[in-house]
C-alpha cells in the first residue's frame, strides 16, 4: 500500500472507531477535544484532526471559546481554512440557538434582583463539579439573565479566563451588568491574591465599557463568599497610601550627625 493511501486508511479506521464509540455512548465520557475532533471530521475529510482539536482548545481556552472565536482568529491557526472556520462558527451559533430554545421560559422571566436568587442559580451550576470553573453572568437593565457564559474550566487566571475575552463577550451580548463567579473545589470560599487581582482588572475593564461588575462570588462546598468589595477596598487603600507617600512634604535639610 502506498504511504499516502495507508495514512488515509489509518485515519478512516480511527474515524470509524470514534463514530462507533459515540453511537454507543451518546458522547458521554468524551473529552471536549474529542468532540471537537469529531466535528472537524465533517469540515476536514482527509486529515488527522486530533492534534488540531488540541491546538484549538489550547489557543482559545475551551470548547466554547473555540466555537465563539471570530473567523479571522480561527484562520490564524495552522490547518484552519475559512471553510472550516465558518463551519465552527455555524456550530457555535446553532448551539446558542438550541440553548435559547431549551431554556425554561419561566427562568427567562426571573428577575435576579437579590443575592439569594443569584446564589441559588450559581450553586446549582457548581453542584458536584470537581474542577475549578468560571462563569460570567450577563444581565439586561431589568436584571433578566441574558447569558450564563461558561468562561473556562481551570484556574481563573488561566488563558481561558482572560479579562479581555470576558469584557468583549459582555460588550457583544449587550450586557447592562455582570456578575463573575468561580469555585474552589475541596477548598474554602476565600479569595487568593490572583482572585483579587483578576477581579480588579475585570472591574476596571468593564468600567471603561460602562458595564458595572456587580459582584464576584467564590463557591466552595456548601459555602460562598462575595469578594468584590474586599478587592476594591484593598485597591483604594493602596491608592490612598501611595498618594500619601507621593504628596508627603520632604525636608531638604541634612540630618546632623
Amino acid at each position: 500500500m502506498e504511504p499516502e493511501k495507508e495514512k488515509t486508511h489509518l485515519h478512516a479506521g480511527h474515524r470509524d472507531r470514534m463514530r462507533e464509540r459515540f453511537l454507543q455512548s451518546g458522547g458521554v465520557g468524551f473529552a471536549d477535544h474529542e468532540l471537537l475532533e469529531m466535528l472537524l471530521f465533517y469540515a476536514i475529510p482527509r486529515r488527522d484532526t486530533n492534534g488540531l482539536a488540541h491546538t484549538l482548545i489550547e489557543e482559545f481556552g475551551s470548547l466554547s471559546g473555540v466555537l465563539e472565536a471570530d473567523t479571522d482568529l480561527l484562520c490564524r491557526v495552522e490547518g484552519i481554512s475559512m471553510r472550516t472556520a465558518v463551519f465552527l462558527k455555524t456550530v457555535g451559533e446553532t448551539a446558542c440557538r438550541y440553548t435559547a430554545d431549551k431554556f425554561d421560559p419561566q427562568e427567562r422571566k426571573t428577575v435576579y434582583d437579590t443575592t439569594e436568587k443569584v446564589v441559588t442559580f450559581l450553586a446549582s451550576r457548581y453542584l458536584g463539579v470537581p474542577v475549578e470553573r468560571v462563569y460570567l453572568l450577563l444581565f439586561d437593565s431589568a436584571m433578566h439573565m441574558i447569558d450564563c457564559y461558561h468562561v473556562c474550566d481551570g484556574s481563573i487566571v488561566g488563558a481561558g479566563a482572560s479579562v479581555r475575552r470576558m469584557a468583549e463577550h459582555a460588550y457583544k451580548k449587550g450586557a447592562a451588568t455582570v456578575i463573575l463567579a468561580h469555585n474552589h473545589p475541596g477548598g474554602v470560599a476565600f479569595p487568593s491574591q490572583d482572585d483579587m487581582r483578576i477581579t480588579r482588572r475585570l472591574y476596571q475593564a468593564l468600567e471603561i465599557l460602562e458595564i458595572p461588575l456587580l459582584e464576584h462570588y467564590i463557591f466552595a462546598e456548601k459555602t460562598y463568599a462575595p469578594i468584590l468589595r474586599r478587592c476594591i477596598d484593598v485597591q483604594e487603600r493602596v491608592h490612598d497610601e501611595t498618594m500619601k507617600v507621593a504628596t508627603a512634604p520632604v525636608s531638604w535639610k541634612r540630618n546632623k550627625p
